[in-house]
């Protein structure tokens, strides 16, 4: 049995109403619109006649009973922050650059390394997707060696190199 949605009342259809009148935005208009004739005409009408899903009405109405027309709004979306500045960023395009660490050695860079190298000197963990966006957005490619098949005979690969 389905779980049982909040019935609209008249308090908040009123509510609605009024915000409607006063708001000039027209994407909360059409919400508040929505809740309005939801509480006059059943769900699955108002869904139908206003082009959108039923679960998204409910969604609009719970989110105008608990936070009035703001929740009616749109929330951020994108991605995270990057927790790297500008100067550590550049420290790393540098590290990979040259293809030494934060002490001068040369290493060959793999994610893993690169993981360990900004959490030793930055004291910032970070997973391996956001390393390697990093690298592609500051146009860098890891290095991957070409394929070789398990039953290869390098004696014979010298060979037809040598004679071909």
């Amino acid at each position: 049995m389905a779980r049982p949605k909040e019935v609209m009342d008249d308090e908040m259809a009123r509510a609605a109403d009024a915000a409607l009148r006063q708001i000039r935005d027209h994407q909360i208009c059409f919400r508040l619109q929505a809740i309005v004739s939801y509480s006059r005409n059943p769900v699955h009408v108002v869904a139908s006649v206003m082009g959108v899903n039923v679960t998204t009405l409910w969604r609009w109405a719970k989110r105008f009973r608990k936070e009035g027309v703001q929740g009616l709004r749109d929330r951020p979306k994108g991605h995270n922050p990057s927790k790297l500045n500008s100067t550590q960023q550049y420290s790393i395009a540098t590290w990979l650059d040259t293809g030494k660490n934060a002490e001068g050695c040369y290493t060959v860079w793999t994610i893993p390394l690169l993981q360990q190298e900004v959490h030793r000197v930055f004291g910032i963990s970070m997973g391996r997707t956001p390393l390697r966006l990093l690298m592609r957005k500051m146009e860098f490619r890891l290095k991957v060696p070409r394929p070789k098949h398990y039953k290869t005979n390098p004696a014979t690969q010298e060979d037809f190199k040598k004679n071909s």
